[in-house]
């Protein structure tokens, strides 16, 4: 099972790691936080506002609240869910090791880009609008990137991993999301990933005689 997010260690034991946590059950207003927590009113919306700044926790429609006036209503945002401990890992590793077992290396490899191609769909238009496609296809599956033109060649550039709990033990699964750009940009793709403490998707596009699109 893959670790504890490090930012859930930072907040481990205080006010703000449970708020999360009843947010990860269901959405609330402050005063239902408040009297879950134990805590004031005022006390919790000091914390919402924090966890808003870190892009955690999402402000949504008012509703009201029996016998009061319309209340905000909060929720998780797609990174603070992220942050949970998944099941992902443990069942991909496994995955990857039935098939390491059964075909080898270059199976795994095989099996993972088959995936990344099928998620994709080929997108039409100018290079820069099929590289915008790919970007968009990768944050469908969690990740935040941006589009960069980089002299003769185009940058996708990640600020983080949806898979990192797996890339960094085994980089072949970073196949792919290269897989997954290269049919969607009909370019070539070469995978440029930062793996380690805190992984970052890359990738850098190419088109034939390439040139700002």
């Amino acid at each position: 099972m893959s670790a504890q997010s490090p930012v859930l260690d930072r907040l481990m034991g205080g006010t703000r790691l449970a708020v999360l946590e009843l947010l990860l059950r269901t959405d609330r207003t402050v005063q239902e936080i408040a009297e879950e927590i134990g805590v004031s009113s005022n006390a919790i919306r000091g914390h919402l506002a924090a966890l808003e700044r870190d892009g955690l926790v999402i402000q949504g429609d008012a509703r009201r609240d029996t016998g009061g006036k319309p209340a905000a209503v909060y929720s998780l945002s797609r990174e603070a869910d992220e942050l949970f401990p998944k099941a992902y890992a443990f069942v991909l590793e496994g995955l990857l090791r039935v098939l390491d077992e059964r075909g080898g290396s270059n199976e795994v490899r095989s099996a993972l880009e088959e995936v990344g191609s099928r998620a994709a769909t080929p997108a039409s238009g100018s290079e820069r609008d099929r590289v915008a496609a790919a970007a968009e296809a990768l944050r469908g599956l969690g990740g935040t990137v941006e589009v960069r033109r980089e002299g003769d060649h185009w940058r996708i550039q990640g600020f983080g991993c949806p898979l990192s709990a797996v890339t960094s033990r085994d980089a072949r699964v970073c196949g792919l999301a290269q897989s997954l750009v290269e049919t969607t940009t009909g370019g070539t793709v070469t995978e440029v990933c930062e793996r380690g403490r805190r992984s970052r998707c890359a990738f850098t596009i190419r088109f034939p005689a390439d040139r700002p699109g």
